[in-house]
């Protein structure tokens, strides 16, 4: 049986095994234990032509003589761990790392088998061995990609992914009401502008200590006393209250 596991593999799961304290080889590629059951932990020659793992494109441009797949038995607290960064990585649209592999079993409880289909980008599940042991197998045409394998051993160790768009930073926002999104402003022979956004605006000046009536109605009063202070705060004098005028009431300093 040609179950020969490319370097690129042998080294994934040797530095599988060497990073994590707890793991332990349960089922390096090729080895007796799986050389029955099929799928990526034997070559493609040695499978009838009906088995999911000779399927895909990625599978028949692989070398037929190359296993793909490895187990890893690891403490619980650890299953759980790495079991959890492959579901993060293989979920996010951004992180492209888990590309070149066709599926992957662990469990987060202890309990209950959980996987995932990369490949088809779905959930998948598998018998209870994977409760002590993560399973990782590859697409055959990526299993002698050193770097592909590398980045894949990133994600089970907990490495950030490089080029991921950056956590957007928490822009502070304003102690003071919105700018309700319309020119407060009064014109003679004209429809005076009333609403509630009027009457936040005269309590914010009437509390710094302006003259002005607050009825939720901009009317002369208003304006005049908006063009008062545009004039003490240096702003452009129109008598409108934009949205500079009106942050400016809650922000500038009360002279």
């Amino acid at each position: 049986m040609a179950t020969v596991a490319t370097p690129a593999m042998l080294a994934f799961a040797r530095n599988w095994e060497n990073a994590i304290a707890s793991a332990e080889f349960s089922g390096i590629v090729g080895d007796r234990a799986h050389a029955r059951t099929g799928g990526y932990h034997i070559s493609r020659e040695d499978q009838p032509g009906w088995n999911y793992s000779v399927q895909l494109p990625e599978d028949k441009r692989g070398a037929s003589n190359w296993a793909s797949a490895v187990d890893m038995s690891m403490n619980a607290a650890d299953m759980r761990l790495v079991t959890s960064r492959l579901l993060a990585s293989a979920k996010d649209p951004h992180d492209p790392r888990l590309d070149p592999v066709r599926e992957f079993f662990g469990t987060l409880d202890g309990r209950t088998v959980t996987g995932w289909d990369c490949y088809h980008g779905r959930p998948s599940s598998s018998d209870t061995s994977h409760l002590w042991h993560v399973h990782v197998s590859f697409l055959r045409q990526h299993a002698d990609n050193a770097a592909a394998l590398a980045a894949v051993l990133d994600v089970i160790l907990g490495k950030p992914a490089t080029g991921a768009p950056p956590t957007p930073t928490p822009q502070p926002q304003p102690s003071y009401p919105a700018w309700p999104g319309r020119h407060l402003s009064y014109t003679p022979g004209r429809a005076t502008m009333n609403g509630q956004d009027v009457r936040t605006w005269q309590q914010r000046m009437s509390a710094r200590g302006w003259s002005i009536g607050v009825d939720g109605w901009y009317g002369p009063q208003s304006a005049s006393v908006c063009r008062a202070f545009q004039s003490e705060k240096s702003l452009g004098v129109d008598g409108i209250v934009g949205p500079i005028t009106w942050a400016a009431a809650w922000t500038a300093p009360v002279t």
